[in-house]
């Protein structure tokens, strides 16, 4: 059963906006972005913290500054999709050290997962020790990212329109 969201106001969602451009910015800065309190800010921020809307912080890393710049989406079909070989796959994929995310799917493919690599070289080193020891496997269909479009974000989508 899916949990219902919470009632988010539209300073709310301004909050979420500015705090997922930049999860470090201060109380003060908040503020004069919404043009609230610091104090109404922060009482609403610890709020959604505490209501699990907001889940954590995290810092934003330059993966190619860091030497893994080949980012690599694997669609990935099992031969069963009985429960045993979907906890099979699922606690083989979690072991695997390249494996940044991976997801069940519906349609044509079962799974798919990111991995991160130096290279292509890598990634067949990727492939042959880690990937190709997964159970169940009967098909991986490999993509490579060639360049980031839309960078993660609080989808537009999302927020309330303006009236």
């Amino acid at each position: 059963m899916q949990e219902s969201p919470p009632s988010l106001d539209a300073l709310d969602w301004q909050l979420l906006a500015e705090l997922s451009r930049n999860g470090r910015i201060t109380q003060n800065a908040l503020s004069e972005a919404i043009g609230r309190s610091p104090t109404a800010i922060a009482r609403r921020q610890a709020a959604m913290e505490e209501a699990g809307v907001i889940v954590g912080y995290e810092a934003k890393l330059d993966l190619r500054r860091l030497g893994h710049g080949t980012i690599v989406h694997i669609k990935i079909a099992l031969g069963s999709q009985r429960a045993e070989a979907l906890e099979a796959f699922e606690r083989a994929v979690a072991d695997c050290p390249s494996v940044v995310r991976c997801d069940l799917m519906s349609g044509t493919d079962d799974y798919l997962v990111t991995v991160l690599a130096r290279s292509l070289d890598h990634f067949a080193e990727i492939h042959r020790a880690e990937l190709s020891h997964l159970p169940g496997v009967v098909r991986m269909e490999s993509g490579f990212v060639l360049r980031e479009v839309v960078k993660p974000r609080l989808p537009p989508a999302l927020m309330p329109m303006k009236r």
